[in-house]
C-alpha cells in the first residue's frame, strides 16, 4: 500500500483521515523540517497546507514521492515545475475556502474603515475618547478588486450588498454585473482596494512605490490574499507618509515583522494585521480537508499515480 504522509494535521479531521487509511498506510503528525526530510525519503503521497515548503531540497529526498496533495488554492509553496520534472503530480483545491475567505475580507475592510481594532484596544485600556476612531461609511465609496474569480466575485457581491460601488480589474476575466478597468484606473478611482489575485511572477510586487502614487491620499488597501503581491517597504512607506490612510494585511512574511514601522503602524491604528487566517473556519478548514482526501481516494482508485 502506499504510504500517505499528512505533514499539516492540524487541519484534517479524523473524517478526513479515515478516507486517507482506505487509500494507504497514513502517517500523520507535525514535523520539523529535519524530520520532514527524513520521513519524505519512502514517502508516496504527501499531504500539505501552505504551512509546508516543498522546494528542490525536499523534492530530491523524496526518491518515492508520486504526488502532492495541497489543501490551498494557491500553489505557491510548492516548486510545481520541478516537482511534475520529477514525474510527481500536483493537485490542490477548487472553492472550499471561497465563503471563508471572502467573508474575511471584506471583514477586514470593515474593521479598517471603522476603526474596530483600535477601538476595541481602547476600550481594554481604559480610554472612552470615541472622537479618535471616526471612521467612514461603505455606502457610496468605489471598492476596486484586483482580481474578480471566485474570491473577488464573492467580495464584490457584498461590496455592492452595502451600497458600494464596484470596479475591478482582471485580464482573465469579463463581468456585465461589474464595471472592468485597467489596474492604473482602478488604483486611481479606488476608495478601497482589495487584492484577490493568485501569486505569479507577473503578479508579484505588482502593488510597489509607483501603484501606491497612483492611490487616492485617503485610500484603503486590503490583502488577504498573498504577501508577495505587494512591496512591503512601499507600503510602509506610503503609511508612514499618509499617501494612504490605511491598510490591512492577513498575509506578511515573517522577516517583515521584524521591522519596528509594522508594530508602530499597527499601534497607530494604520495597519491591521492578522496572522493569515481568511480560510481559517471550521466549515472551511473540514470542506478543505474532505476535498483534497477524496481527490487523493479517486486518484489512488482510479491509478492516476
Amino acid at each position: 500500500m502506499y504510504k500517505i504522509l499528512v505533514a499539516s494535521p492540524e487541519f484534517f479531521d479524523d473524517e478526513a483521515i479515515a478516507v486517507l487509511r482506505k487509500a494507504g498506510n497514513v502517517v500523520s503528525r507535525k514535523l520539523t523540517r529535519a524530520e520532514l526530510l527524513g520521513e519524505i525519503s519512502d514517502t508516496d503521497i504527501l499531504l500539505i497546507r501552505v504551512d509546508v515548503k516543498v522546494d528542490r531540497e525536499l523534492l530530491e529526498h523524496a526518491k518515492k514521492l508520486k504526488l502532492i496533495a495541497s489543501a490551498t488554492t494557491g500553489l505557491d509553496h510548492i516548486e510545481v515545475d520541478y516537482a511534475r520534472k520529477k514525474s510527481v503530480k500536483v493537485i490542490n483545491l477548487g472553492d472550499a475556502h471561497t465563503v471563508s475567505t471572502a467573508e474575511y475580507a471584506f471583514g477586514l475592510i470593515l474593521g479598517l474603515c471603522r476603526k474596530v481594532p483600535w477601538a476595541h484596544e481602547s476600550m481594554i485600556e481604559g480610554n472612552e475618547k470615541r472622537h479618535l476612531f471616526a471612521g467612514r461609511e461603505l455606502s457610496g465609496l468605489t471598492l476596486g478588486l484586483v482580481g474578480l474569480g471566485r474570491i473577488g466575485s464573492r467580495v464584490a457581491g457584498y461590496g455592492k450588498a452595502f451600497g458600494m460601488k464596484v470596479i475591478a480589474f482582471d485580464p482573465f476575466v469579463s463581468s456585465r454585473e461589474f464595471r472592468m478597468v485597467t489596474l492604473e484606473e482602478l488604483l486611481r478611482e479606488s476608495d478601497v482596494i482589495s487584492l484577490h489575485s493568485l501569486l505569479s511572477k507577473d503578479t508579484r510586487g505588482m502593488i510597489s512605490s509607483g501603484q501606491f502614487a497612483l492611490m487616492k491620499r485617503g485610500a484603503f488597501l486590503v490583502n488577504a490574499a498573498r504577501a508577495e503581491l505587494v512591496d512591503t517597504a512601499a507600503l510602509i512607506s506610503a503609511l508612514e507618509s499618509g499617501a494612504i490612510a490605511g491598510a490591512a494585511v492577513d498575509v506578511f512574511n515573517k522577516r517583515d515583522m521584524e521591522d519596528g514601522a509594522v508594530a508602530r503602524l499597527a499601534r497607530k491604528g494604520a495597519l491591521l494585521i492578522t496572522p493569515h487566517i481568511g480560510a481559517l473556519t471550521q466549515e472551511a478548514m473540514h470542506a478543505a480537508g474532505m476535498e483534497i482526501v477524496r481527490k487523493v481516494a479517486d486518484a489512488v482508485s482510479n491509478g492516476d499515480i
